[in-house]
């Protein structure tokens, strides 16, 4: 049988041209997680964030995530209230690390956006984070809330100027928290009367 020069040349090129398959789901996402972690004790290893204005999805060091997040969103005068909200960046972090909310950017997942839909992050050198910050995070490192036996999502705002605790019980809200730092209340107190929640160490 004759084949002509012509399809003889689009059978040539079929064959020289690479087999190529779209990517498999990562396994991560497509069992209900991004980040592969369950456990409420033990604080994540790493996280996934979606560098929005970049345009990429980033593996960060969960601690080294939580640092930097923290120096930028909660690099307050008041020691006890800059633990406070350590532990509010650290759990949030946390929680959506459990409960993936089907984030994706070009095939890959993320747990979290880097903008104030979720948490002010940048990839600044470690070196350049407050000391103050990292004993925060450091001190409180161990620490997480539960209301009852669910492991709550630590939302935060700005808030306004209201009496300490006047705005309590699920969101901390930095300017009400911080007349009650100023007051003398413990993190522990601002954290449980915050979010009505235990707080285990």
């Amino acid at each position: 049988m004759r084949i002509a020069p012509a399809m003889l040349a689009i059978f040539a090129s079929l064959i020289a041209m690479p087999i190529t398959m779209s990517a498999p789901p990562e396994a991560a996402a497509a069992g209900g997680r991004c980040t592969v972690w369950d456990s409420r004790s033990q604080p994540p290893q790493t996280i996934r964030v979606y560098r929005q204005s970049e345009g990429f999805v980033e593996t960060v060091d969960f601690k080294h995530y939580v640092f930097r997040v923290v120096s930028r969103e909660w690099n307050v005068e008041n020691a006890r209230l800059r633990r406070a909200g350590s532990v509010a960046v650290k759990q949030y972090a946390w929680y959506h690390v459990l409960h993936y909310r089907g984030g994706s950017f070009n095939g890959r997942c993320y747990d979290v956006k880097d903008t104030t839909a979720d948490q002010l992050y940048s990839g600044k050198p470690l070196e350049q984070i407050p000391d103050r910050v990292k004993q925060s995070v450091n001190e409180s490192w161990t620490w997480r809330l539960y209301r009852g036996d669910k492991f709550p999502m630590t939302g935060y705002r700005r808030g306004h100027d209201v009496p300490c605790a006047s705005d309590a019980g699920y969101r901390l809200y930095v300017r009400s928290a911080r007349k009650c730092a100023n007051r003398g209340w413990s993190t522990e107190r601002i954290l449980q009367v915050y979010y009505t929640a235990r707080l285990e160490k």
